[in-house]
């Protein structure tokens, strides 16, 4: 046990923390504040008078917009 633990530290090293360090700009975007912040708000299911635009937290969830 303690032999995949130590592989799951070293992949996780040698993968993720090198590409957070070379794009941090892609695992910084919030998108429901992006979401509030061009007058939408995040539910699970858009109104029929609400436009989707995009996902807010989680792909269940989406950005509504009224039309």
């Amino acid at each position: 046990m303690k032999i995949h633990l130590f592989f799951f530290i070293l992949l996780f090293g040698v993968t993720i923390l090198p590409a957070r360090k070379r794009f941090p700009h892609y695992g910084s975007v919030d998108m429901r504040r992006q979401c509030v912040k061009g007058n939408g708000r995040c539910k699970n299911e858009c109104h029929v008078s609400e436009v989707r635009i995009a996902y807010c937290i989680r792909p269940g969830t989406h950005c509504c917009l009224q039309k």
